[in-house]
Formats: C-alpha cells, sequence, structure tokens
C-alpha cells in the first residue's frame, strides 16, 4: 500500500499513488463514511505547497484540469473554524483501498 491522506475543511483525500488515482471521504454531520465516498479518479501529479498549506491535484498531464484545496492547519483551522481531524490508522486505509475498481 502507498497511500497519501490529507484532509481539508470538507473532506479526507486518499491518494494511491501506485495506481495514480484519488478518491474523497467527506466529512461532516450525517455522512457515513462508506457512503459519502467518491469513486477512484486519476490523477497526474500531487503538489503539496511547502510554504502553505496550499495542495494541487493535476487530473492530466498538462496541468490544465487541477483540483486545489487546503489542508487542515493547527487546533482549529484557520480556513474553517473545526478542530484538526482524527488519526486515520492502517485498517482504515485498508478499507478505503479495498475497493481496487478500474
Amino acid at each position: 500500500m502507498d497511500y497519501v491522506t490529507v484532509d481539508s475543511c470538507h473532506s479526507r483525500w486518499v491518494f494511491d499513488a501506485g495506481h495514480r488515482r484519488f478518491r474523497r471521504i467527506l466529512k461532516g454531520p450525517g455522512f457515513d463514511e462508506h457512503k459519502a465516498m467518491t469513486e477512484w479518479r486519476p490523477y497526474s501529479q500531487l503538489d503539496l505547497d511547502p510554504n502553505s498549506e496550499a495542495f494541487i491535484v493535476a487530473l492530466d498531464d498538462t496541468g490544465t484540469r487541477i483540483l486545489r484545496s487546503w489542508r487542515h492547519t493547527g487546533a482549529v483551522c484557520p480556513l474553517c473554524g473545526d478542530t484538526e481531524t482524527e488519526e486515520l490508522c492502517l485498517g482504515d486505509i485498508a478499507k478505503v483501498g479495498a475497493d481496487q475498481g478500474p
């Protein structure tokens, strides 16, 4: 397993670096972790900005299709005011990665 997880204000991003794909687990009241999970989507590159909490997901090799978000920081996120998200154990990552679809 070669997974990278990143928490943002609205979701936990799980990147399967070996297969160059990602999915998101939506967060918030009323979301069941396994029902609020997106399908795997391909990506070309993940850029975690070392000078800020921003990260960019390039969806194509040319970088013309991108997603941009911000990671939670500190005890209280300055962007959404929520507290830092909980840790994700290896068993939880295995459950997220268990769906090895196309």
